[in-house]
């Protein structure tokens, strides 16, 4: 029992090594349950590869002599080290060091805050995180000397997976993630709010608060938890430096493509993806880690879970005497087998494509967002048109100053990011009212939970539909969405859970496509006035202003997207969550994120997905400009460094793709396994409740048109393929009254067997 005589072992000098580790940039929460998905045809399979490290017989000896009560020595140790963190976090408190409204670090909040559940699993996970580092702090060594080469803190972590937190004071976790649901739980006709019971081994398997799924092993320079460092072994450079140094603020729009396409698939990255910014652990304070001036802290002022982005030499924020943009790690999960190891973070939604920013990933937000009333979800009334409920605590869920000012709440926080981003959160809610509405008619015998229920699978299916047919077919190319559009049988064995890699590069990227400046336009689509995006982050009253609704859909229906390149619109790489004095940069946090969340670099990606192999950046040129490779030169030490984001950013569309040939990859794999790995996709036969073919028929006859048509307020006119310019020949306009612009014929919903519903 190796472990037990150092139970308490000097738990004050472990904080303090802990504490200073961190202060010297090299925290990151993030536990990982990896999978290796080799490239096979154009996607990425779902077998999981062995670890490439075989313990020789005298690494085997030293691995056979660890035992449980060693494994529980860690876990106490890890519990002693995080209690004496109180005593800092009061002293911050003390100290005024809190985030303030109104600030960029309040937008940021509002956009990443975690909810209750995730602080409560985020605390355990921090424990497993902490004992795996104390695991790997005392046998890398060893297992180094005993091997037949330098061991790297990844190998030796990848060995320590297959120890389990069984046994230990964890070990409740373990029974939760196990678990599965009573066999009448499978049965039940609706998705649960929360994503549990879809999976028919796994009750707990893409359920919100639970890990991202992993593509590659997590890639920390010690093996659990502190960031990726430079091939050369020097830090990564600052991403501010890297943005600063490659993107540019101009204006590429896209010739082909609108503004919704943008819009969509936020839309959908915030029904699959919500990573959560730690909190105090003993006070669940929010955590600031610059003055709300945007200046350093002193380092006794910074928390651990700080990871700030320190600015110097920037044209854009010396202006303004900004050092500082303040970044909080995300909330570690516990690995999905319960193991030791590199660390994985929380994902807030549910995993499936399931409108969660909608209804809600909790039961307790979705009651909170129902009326209750004839299947309806609540709204707020404005000159007589419905919109989304107001917040309870605008101040707190907006960037605003007084409590009249507007402020919206739905199933996702980030609902007021933009107004273009709540535009289409009301466009649904009041898709999902009008549905309600028309089946009760049809219906009368229904009662609220079953006309709830049903309208739901109805809005989740034709949310499925839009995804897999429309918004595939541009993102992907043709090809590609018609092979994902066909049937795809429920497997049990596929894990639907949402790749990091696809959470924090991939979907992250198309914040590109932005358009700091979003154009109104009138029926004619003449566009009339514009709005800067920096003035109505989490600020989205103008939605109510007379015909800015209306003006907005057409804006995203007619405005050109930008391109997916380089190219950002300033109001995100300088102007994010602006207070009116400074803002943050996306692109610096997306970058920071990625690192924080433990991703491999690009050219490990980029072999995944059947490139070939990159050992110098000249190796870059089958997929990308010259002139690009050569600033990526200029920042970078070595190939071996480069982001993922920035690598896939930087990629040339591969066909009629939006995205090159690595985010094509991840992208198409994360869809097909959202796909088979959803028990309740909406043309699943194998489900407990199926569409008929008939209902299936009206589902396929689905499109976005329809949607902005029939929940705008007087929208008169829209093309058929929203996500594509309007062309005379190609792509007209048409009346929303006409059947060029199907509707959904809800009279093959009628009298469905209401007795099957179980309640």
């Amino acid at each position: 029992m190796e472990l037990q005589s150092m139970k308490l072992a000097m738990p004050l000098l472990g904080i303090l090594l802990w504490v200073l580790s961190i202060h010297a940039g090299i925290f990151s929460d993030a536990s990982a349950h990896y999978r290796f998905l080799p490239f096979q045809g154009g996607a990425l399979s779902n077998d999981v590869a062995a670890s490439s490290t075989a313990p020789n017989r005298d690494m085997q000896e030293i691995l056979d002599r660890i035992t449980v009560e060693d494994l529980n020595g860690t876990v106490n140790f890890a519990e002693n080290v995080i209690g004496y963190m109180k005593r800092l976090e009061n002293n911050l408190l003390w100290s005024n060091i809190k985030v303030t409204d109104g600030t960029p670090s309040h937008g940021m909040l509002i956009s990443f805050g975690p909810e209750k559940e995730a602080l409560e699993r985020g605390k355990d996970a921090l424990v497993a995180l902490r004992a795996s580092n104390q695991l790997l702090n005392i046998y890398c060594h060893r297992l180094s000397k005993a091997s037949l080469h330098q061991m790297s803190y990844q190998e030796c972590a990848k060995l320590m997976s297959k120890f389990t937190f069984h046994g230990t004071t964890l070990s409740g976790y373990c029974d939760m993630l196990e678990a599965s649901c009573k066999a009448s739980d499978y049965d039940v006709p609706y998705r649960t709010i929360n994503g549990s019971c879809n999976n028919k081994n796994r009750k707990h398997r893409g359920e919100s608060f639970t890990g991202y799924s992993r593509l590659l092993y997590a890639d920390y320079s010690d093996g659990a938890h502190e960031p990726r460092r430079s091939f050369t072994r020097k830090p990564l450079p600052n991403p501010r430096i890297v943005v600063s140094s490659l993107i540019q603020t101009g204006n590429k729009p896209s010739k082909r493509y609108t503004l919704a396409l943008m819009q969509w698939s936020q839309f959908l990255e915030h029904d699959l993806c919500r990573s959560a910014t730690a909190v105090a652990i003993h006070t669940d304070s929010p955590i600031e880690c610059c003055s709300k001036e945007g200046v350093n802290l002193t380092p006794r002022y910074v928390h651990p879970f700080c990871s700030p982005i320190y600015v110097t030499h920037d044209k854009k924020y010396a202006e303004e005497g900004v050092t500082c943009l303040s970044f909080v790690r995300s909330i570690p999960a516990i690995r999905s087998d319960c193991t030791f190891g590199a660390s994985d973070q929380v994902n807030q939604a549910t995993h499936y494509l399931d409108g969660s920013q909608i209804y809600g990933s909790t039961l307790r937000k979705s009651d909170e967002l129902r009326s209750f009333v004839n299947g309806k979800l609540a709204t707020s009334t404005f000159e007589k048109r419905s919109y989304l409920p107001l917040s309870k605590d605008p101040t707190h869920d907006c960037q605003i100053f007084s409590n009249m000012s507007t402020c919206y709440e739905s199933g996702d926080t980030r609902v007021n990011f933009q107004p273009q981003l709540t535009l289409m959160h009301t466009l649904w809610y009041r898709e999902h009212n009008r549905i309600a509405e028309q089946l009760a008619k049809l219906n009368p015998h229904w009662n609220d939970e079953v006309l709830f229920q049903e309208t739901r699978r109805i809005v989740i299916a034709e949310m499925q539909k839009i995804t897999y047919s429309e918004w595939i077919s541009t993102v992907l190319g043709k090809s590609v969405q018609e092979k994902l559009a066909r049937s795809f049988p429920y497997r049990s064995d596929s894990d639907g859970s949402v790749s990091n890699a696809f959470a924090t590069a991939v979907m992250r990227s198309v914040k590109s496509l932005s358009d700091g400046m979003p154009k109104l336009y009138d029926e004619e689509r003449r566009a009339n006035e514009s709005i800067f995006m920096r003035n109505y982050f989490h600020n989205p009253g103008i939605l109510r202003h007379e015909g800015v609704l209306d003006a907005l859909a057409r804006g995203l229906t007619t405005q050109s997207s930008q391109r997916l390149d380089i190219y950002y619109a300033d109001d995100l790489i300088n102007q994010l969550y602006t207070n009116g004095k400074f803002g943050f940069d996306v692109l610096s946090f997306d970058l920071q994120r990625g690192r924080d969340h433990g991703l491999p670099s690009y050219t490990k990606y980029r072999k995944l997905c059947g490139l070939n192999e990159a050992s110098d950046f000249t190796d870059f040129k089958d997929v990308m400009k010259e002139q690009d490779i050569a600033a990526l030169q200029r920042i970078y030490s070595s190939a071996a460094d480069v982001d993922l984001i920035i690598g896939g950013l930087l990629e040339k569309p591969r066909g009629d793709s939006l995205f090159g040939p690595t985010f094509s990859c991840i992208l198409q794999d994360q869809m097909i396994r959202t796909r088979e790995g959803d028990r309740y996709f909406y043309d699943n036969h194998d489900q407990p409740k199926p569409f008929t073919t008939e209902q299936l028929h009206q589902i396929e006859n689905v499109t976005l048109a329809r949607i902005i048509c029939d929940n705008g307020d007087n929208i008169k006119t829209m093309q058929k393929r929203v996500f594509e310019k309007v062309n005379t020949n190609k792509n007209p306009l048409f009346s929303c009254s006409s059947d060029e612009i199907p509707k959904l014929k809800l009279e093959y919903w009628q009298d469905s067997d209401p007795s099957f519903v179980r309640f």
